[in-house]
């Protein structure tokens, strides 16, 4: 194996060993486990082992499947790449951070549903996406799955708010049927 193709493969091999290592702590939690019930070490574990699964799939293909273009090519080929770069905007990137960090601080505030359904739609505004009525309805739709998915799958209590906040998300979690 060539040291283009190992280069490839390290991020996925350490990403690899750490999924292992918290897979392993997840199999040490101490719980009575209720018939029927989940215990608290599936989704951990569940994650985890999608994570390890991505990361040997990412491994094998590199290993075995990628061809490395000869140095030569390599060039020719960056040069072809530098002629048609597109912008980067790399302003955007830290305004997705400090977003991802502002909705971490206003989700106790303003609720999850009302929290993430703005973080959704400042993200595809800051993203540079302009159509309002796909902002909207994207934003809904993912607040909503997200919703359904923590509180009836995961079975785990969302922030509800403060008010007057919190009569935002009990009046949609009783459009929504959840109790």
């Amino acid at each position: 194996m060539g040291a283009e193709k190992a280069k490839r493969i390290i991020p996925y091999v350490i990403i690899l060993l750490v999924s292992l290592y918290f897979y392993y702590l997840a199999g040490q939690f101490r719980f009575s486990a209720k018939p029927g019930n989940l215990g608290p070490d599936f989704w951990p574990k569940l994650l985890l082992g999608l994570t390890m699964a991505a990361c040997l799939y990412e491994i094998i293909k590199t290993a075995f499947l990628l061809k490395i273009a000869p140095p030569k090519e390599a060039e020719e080929e960056q040069s072809a790449k530098a002629q048609t770069k597109k912008k980067t905007y790399p302003e955007l990137l830290v305004i997705g951070i400090a977003m991802t960090a502002a909705y971490v601080y206003f989700v106790t505030k303003l609720g999850f549903i009302l929290c993430t359904f703005l973080y959704f739609a400042f993200f595809m505004i800051v993203g540079r996406y302009r159509k309002v009525w796909a902002i909207l309805a994207n934003s809904v739709a993912g607040t909503l799955v997200l919703v359904l998915i923590f509180m009836k799958i995961v079975y785990v209590s969302l922030p509800l708010g403060q008010e007057p906040f919190s009569s935002v998300s009990l009046f949609v979690l009783k459009l929504m049927g959840i109790k």
